[in-house]
């Protein structure tokens, strides 16, 4: 029996060619390989479209977050920037002056006129200009104009006035302040380091006049303005900023007369009364500075850099956004002193 059983199972294994030593034939081999090839071609598929996946959505992020920041920067620049309007002169895309401002009209009556919105593109070798305070790093003053005059002599008539002489607005020593020496003058009090020569300074009454026209009325169409003086600081006073210097044309004219405003001296004597007879004047220090576009040679699309004005000269500060096509300022309504901008990448 143990001679057939062996010659039964010699007899079995030939008649099964494709029994392989381990008990696998050869056709479940290539099943069981067939089958891992599938699941190895579906998970370099699906390796593959994760990672194209990954690539978008990190280039979408990275974009999100690129817009993130801008808008965050770009809110920083803006809200300095309410000294701007009705005092800088700036050309939009249809020919009106982007900063005009209407406190008092109707949005439906500017409207009417065509002159409601504004619109300003940045193209290469144009800037977008912004007048910005610096209010929150130096604080500012209420300056009463006669500090920057002295008793110059008193008239023997009671019923004449004297004479008071204009001595500058860092002139006067007995104000309180933390700042310089006892002998400092206001402004070296109030501003410290700040107030040095060729640092930039506002002053502005803040009352809305309007020029008259020929027939002694107003224009309400005419944007109203505060009477401002924008100066350079040059030793105890403010000398006249230059369109030149500043590479943009601003208000430093009397709102009604539309007389230059030569010194400050002209201007603290030409103030309009703020609720009574006295005017008032504030004092802030502020700095002009700009957005424009240039072209990146590498990408061929546009970088969005801002520059501040130092010495004299627009320097770069912030490469705020790179890879972009286009760049515009809006405001919706000159009824309201905002800013937005629009960017395409």
């Amino acid at each position: 029996m143990e001679k057939v059983h062996l010659l039964h199972h010699c007899k079995i294994a030939k008649f099964n060619p494709l029994h392989n030593k381990r008990g696998m034939t050869v056709t479940e081999l290539m099943v069981v390989v067939g089958m891992i090839g599938v699941v190895a071609l579906g998970n370099a598929k699906f390796i593959a479209d994760f990672t194209t996946a990954l690539k978008k959505q990190t280039a979408r992020s990275e974009g999100e977050a690129d817009l993130s920041t801008l808008n965050i920067a770009t809110v920083n620049i803006l809200k300095k920037s309410a000294a701007s309007f009705n005092k800088l002169s700036m050309t939009d895309d249809t020919g009106k002056n982007f900063y005009d401002y209407y406190p008092d009209v109707p949005y439906s009556t500017l409207n009417k006129a065509n002159i409601a919105e504004r619109k300003f593109t940045l193209t290469p070798g144009k800037y977008f200009y912004l007048l910005q305070t610096e209010e929150d790093q130096f604080d500012s003053l209420v300056y009463d104009p006669m500090f920057a005059y002295k008793n110059a002599g008193n008239s023997p008539d009671l019923m004449n006035n004297g004479s008071i002489q204009y001595v500058g607005l860092n002139s006067i020593a007995n104000v309180t302040g933390t700042a310089g020496g006892p002998n400092s003058g206001t402004m070296t009090k109030v501003f410290s380091t700040r107030w040095a020569d060729g640092k930039l300074f506002l002053l502005s009454c803040p009352t809305y006049l309007r020029p008259l026209n020929s027939a002694g009325g107003i224009d309400i169409l005419t944007a109203p303005r505060f009477a401002s003086f924008l100066g350079r600081v040059a030793g105890n006073d403010l000398i006249p900023m230059t369109p030149a210097l500043a590479s943009v044309n601003f208000q430093n004219t009397h709102p009604v007369t539309n007389a230059s405003y030569n010194n400050a001296d002209i201007f603290l004597r030409t103030l309009p009364p703020v609720g009574g007879a006295a005017p008032f004047v504030k004092v802030e220090p502020v700095n002009l500075s700009r957005l424009t576009i240039r072209l990146n040679a590498k990408t061929n699309k546009y970088d969005l850099v801002f520059q501040t004005y130092q010495q004299g000269q627009y320097v770069d500060k912030n490469m705020l956004l790179s890879d972009l096509k286009s760049v515009t300022l809006v405001r919706k309504s000159v009824t309201l002193p905002l800013i937005s901008m629009e960017v395409i990448r």
